[in-house]
């Protein structure tokens, strides 16, 4: 079971960009790979565990693309208003099923609604979790517009960026069958959060939280 991260695979004279989609996987995500194959970009995935037995297949379909899959916890709470102990079981538990069905083992996580106070910060250390929020925010949960959510991206983006997106709204699928093929025209490496970050920073640090 592998615990550790991958030699980014990034052209250093190339900008680089983090797609990342939570809450999945749903009915949609299928859909958003057929589009990453045909660009050959990879993305990474915040999944809820409670969605990952039925949804095994895409997960695999993912990772044989070197997508990345990242804990989100179980079942979405927010952790500032959780007990320690459920924050603990929110996060082993996901983590535990995504190791289960993949092998590999999530170092990282992103709280639901990006709410984190001290106490998050201090379990996440504990646990050897880095916490990974984003640099731009389309709201796609809030507009479900296609049109909205690609010309916010393409107004904001730039090399380094984290990319918050949902595949579990069928609008985000619709604006990224524009996106990624733009992105990879302009020249935008879509890689992973945890290439990114090594690449920029060379590790990543428990219980740090990372924008981009």
């Amino acid at each position: 079971m592998l615990g550790d991260y991958k030699t980014p695979k990034i052209n250093p004279k190339k900008p680089i960009v983090a797609l990342t989609f939570d809450d999945g996987p749903s009915e949609y995500t299928t859909r958003l790979l057929d589009i990453l194959q045909q660009c050959e970009g990879r993305v990474s995935f915040f999944v809820m565990g409670n969605k990952l037995e039925e949804n095994k297949s895409k997960i695999h379909r993912a990772l044989n693309m070197e997508c990345e899959i990242i804990c989100h916890t179980w079942d979405h709470p927010d952790l500032t208003k959780t007990s320690g102990r459920k924050i603990k079981k929110q996060l082993i538990d996901t983590i535990t099923e995504i190791a289960r069905i993949t092998q590999k083992v999530s170092l990282m996580f992103r709280p639901p609604y990006g709410y984190f106070n001290e106490k998050v910060e201090k379990i996440a250390a504990k646990l050897g979790l880095a916490i990974i929020l984003w640099s731009i925010d389309p709201r796609d949960w809030e507009s479900q517009d296609a049109e909205s959510v690609y010309n916010y991206i393409m107004k904001d983006i730039e090399d380094g960026d984290i990319v918050l997106c949902h595949d579990v709204h069928k609008s985000t699928i619709e604006a990224m069958e524009r996106l990624i093929p733009v992105l990879t025209e302009q020249g935008y490496q879509l890689v992973t959060v945890s290439e990114l970050l090594l690449h920029k920073y060379g590790k990543i640090e428990p219980g740090k939280v990372y924008y981009k």
